[in-house]
Order: C-alpha cells, then structure tokens, then sequence
C-alpha cells in the first residue's frame, strides 16, 4: 500500500472501468497534518507511520467528525474495493464468465463528491469498522466479497460463496426427498441415507455450536472436526464421513444456485497468472500471495491425480465384484467418451450396449463427479493448512480456516462444471478440461503400469 492511497481515489467512469484520481482537497489538507504526510513524489513511508497515519484519521473523524479526514479514508478504502473485485475476476472471471467491469458498479460507487442522501459503500466500511479486530483494508474487502447485489450477480453466474458446512447447517431435512429426489433424481434409499447422515451432523453440529456462542461470537461454519466426525457417525472411519458431507452439500449447493436463478458456467479456464494481469500494482503482500498460489496449484494437481485414481479404483472394484465384464466396460466409456470425444450414442456398440441410455447409466457422470471433488476436497483440506502455515501463524490460520475451506468448496465447483459444459458438447469433443485431462492421463497410467484396476480386486 502507498501513502498516496490516502488521496487518490479509485472512481468508476463511464465505461465501467475504474481510474485513479486525484483528491486535491486530502492532498493538501494531509501536507499540513504533521509529519508531512503527503510527500513530493509519492515517496513510500515506513510502514511504521502508514498505521500510525490510518490511526490519526480515525480518531479526527470518529471524535471530531471531520470530513475531510473521513474523505482520505474513502480514498484508502476505494483501493481495497478494488483489490477485492481484481482478486475475485482473477479466481473464478474466467470460469464463470465475468470481468472487473461487471463488478465494480455494484461497489465502485464513491465519486469523492461531498456526501448527501446517498452513502457510498466507501463509507459504510468506515463506518462499520471496529479497530484491533482486522485492518480497515482487511474489512474493506470482507464486506466487498459479501455485497449482496454482487453476490447475486456471482450467483447468476454459477457461483455460490458459501461454505460446505453453512449449507449443510441450516438445510432442512424436509427439503432432502424434493432436491435430491425431484432435483438429483436420487433412488429412495440414497435419499434415506442422506436424511439419517443429515440429522446426525444438526444434532452433533448444531449442538457445538450453540455451546460456542455462549463464550464467544459464532462466527462462520468450520469445517467439522475429527471428534465431530466421529459423533456424527461412530461406525465410519473420519474421512469418509468427511467426504459424504462434502458430497452432500454439493448436491444442496447446485440446488441454491438453480432455485437462484444460476446457471453452470458454459466455459471454464484456470488462469495461474490472472491475478498479475488484473492487479494495477504489486506490493509485497500481493507477490507473497502469488507464491502461495503457485503452491496451491501444484498441491491441487496432485490431490486431483490422487483423487481421480481413488475414486476410478473405487468404481471399479464394485462393479467388479457384481459384473466383472461391466467394470471393463465402464472403463472403456469413460476413455471413449473423455479422451476420444465419443458421443454416447456411438459409445453404445463398442461396449456391448444397445442404446445411449444404457450409457448413461454406465458412466453416471454426474454421480463420478461428485465422488471425485469430494475425494479431491477431502484431500485438499489435509494438505493446506501446511502450506498455510508457511505464509501465516496458527493464530491466523485458525481464524481464516472458514474462508479456505469455502474456497476449496468453490474450486471443486469450478472443477466440475468445467467438465459439465464440456461434456454437453455433442461432437468433436475435446479432452480441455482439467477433470477430462486427469482423467484421461489416469486411465492411461493405469493401462501403462498394469494397475490392480486392470485385475480382479482380491
């Protein structure tokens, strides 16, 4: 962050960009505040005096009511609005189809004007904000991210900021037999079961929570913990009920963005170096995020590969135990379909069925799917807070734990309405997804080192 933040406000033109612009009255108004703040040339001050500067604003506005130090404020806050919205094109605009232009007019809306009826985003933030709990800047993009006209845009789009636990939280088990019945086509007994884990994970997970909030403010979902697990389902090994929530709040996540009115993303693109392109400046924070996300992408790469694997190894063991022929049929589909570009029509014969709707049940990709991110989140949640660690304390990990896990909720999303879109293109169909690619790569992996899924399992 530059000291000049505090008299440049970031405006929204006309054509829905944003452009810096000078605020001669926080200008000159801030040379006259002792130390000299507003230096020739924007010279950098030690990052000793930038809190000590945001500290003096505060208390000139909260005691004295100052509109002109409220007005250097609303310059500091612009720039982190902005940085919100970059940061949000840059993890899910390509996959969901939007750009900084659409976001900025939800929340871009100061002009530096003196203030009338109407009060600016920019402000509220100041005014809301409670010193020692986070910084201004940190507070700024919190209720940026949360808006909730742009969270209604996002949700148009397909994407649902919400973490897996919320949902699974305040969903009723009422509702299960019309989403996952009517919306999932789920069989009986599947919904059955989801009713029996969805009623044990309120009352172990409801009940933690209430207990919670008798010493301290609730906060957001976090992700159920071992001992929970296990109350929640004493005759299943942690992980694997780990996984069936995830797997459960997937299917009650797609079923808010329909009713929401979203819709899956038609393309959907992993872009490593978005946030360089879209970021107008770099600070140290921002390279420092830049590493970490280098690491993520290679940690998530090889969760996925690992995820893929299992859950393939996991279809083809139960069917082999039914209808061994089956299992190598199943695995043909997916190869023909993924990798060759088959439609399930031309799939039919080379795999001893009469007709694409045997096909479909074959592969049932969308139950697949399903396993695959929720195996890959499982995974996922086991690596990173390792990786976190290594940019932040345990104080602050445990405080930001949440907001990890509902982005892991979104990245399994991104992953499989990726290969959805995909998947509907009827012919000369190309493996470009990262699910079809890992797919494809696993299947011939496993064909070249004579994996235990070409053989019968013991």
């Amino acid at each position: 962050m530059s000291v000049s933040d505090y008299w440049h406000l970031q405006k929204l033109d006309s054509t829905g960009h944003s452009r810096r612009q000078q605020l001669d009255a926080a200008y000159h108004w801030l040379q006259e505040q002792p130390p000299n703040y507003a230096k020739i040339n924007d010279v950098e001050i030690s990052d000793e005096e930038l809190p000590q500067l945001q500290t003096q604003l505060l208390d000139n506005w909260q005691q004295g009511q100052m509109a002109i130090a409220l007005l250097c404020l609303r310059c500091l806050v612009s720039h982190a609005i902005l940085r919100a919205c970059l940061q949000l094109v840059s993890q899910f605009g390509d996959s969901y189809q939007f750009a900084s232009t659409d976001l900025l007019p939800f929340v871009l809306d100061d002009d530096g004007q003196p203030l009338g009826a109407y009060q600016p985003l920019g402000v509220h933030i100041v005014e809301t904000y409670t010193p020692g709990k986070t910084s201004l800047e940190g507070w700024a993009g919190h209720l940026t991210r949360n808006h909730s006209e742009l969270n209604q845009f996002l949700i148009e789009r397909g994407l649902y900021r919400v973490s897996d636990w919320a949902i699974l939280n305040d969903t009723r088990i009422e509702q299960l037999p019309k989403i996952l019945g009517e919306f999932h086509r789920l069989t009986a007994s599947e919904i059955d079961a989801a009713k029996v884990l969805l009623d044990s994970y309120h009352r172990v997970y409801r009940r933690d929570r209430l207990q919670l909030s008798k010493d301290r403010k609730r906060g957001r979902c976090q992700v159920p913990s071992d001992r929970q697990l296990q109350a929640i389902d004493p005759k299943t090994p942690p992980r694997i009920a780990l996984s069936q929530l995830r797997q459960l709040a997937y299917w009650l996540r797609q079923y808010r963005i329909y009713v929401r009115g979203g819709a899956p993303p038609a393309v959907s693109l992993d872009s490593e170096d978005g946030w360089e392109r879209a970021a107008p400046e770099r600070s140290d924070s921002e390279i420092q995020q830049d590493e970490f996300l280098q690491i993520y992408h290679q940690q998530f790469e090889t969760a996925l590969a690992e995820a893929m694997t299992v859950t393939l190894q996991a279809y083809y063991d139960k069917l082999h135990r039914k209808q061994p022929v089956k299992a190598d049929k199943f695995l043909k589909a997916l190869h023909l379909f993924h990798c060759e570009g088959k439609a399930m029509k031309a799939i039919a014969p080379q795999v001893g069925l009469t007709n694409q709707v045997q096909v479909t049940r074959l592969m049932n990709l969308r139950r697949f799917r399903a396993d695959v991110r929720s195996e890959l989140l499982t995974r996922l949640q086991s690596r990173l807070p390792d990786t976190v660690l290594a940019f932040t304390s345990p104080e602050q990990l445990m405080k930001i734990g949440d907001y990890l896990d509902a982005l892991l909720a979104e990245e399994g999303d991104r992953l499989v309405a990726e290969a959805e879109s995909e998947a509907k293109i009827p012919y000369n169909r190309a493996a470009n997804s990262r699910f079809a690619q890992q797919l494809c790569a696993s299947l011939r992996h496993l064909n070249s080192s004579k994996s235990p899924l070409l053989t019968p399992p013991c």
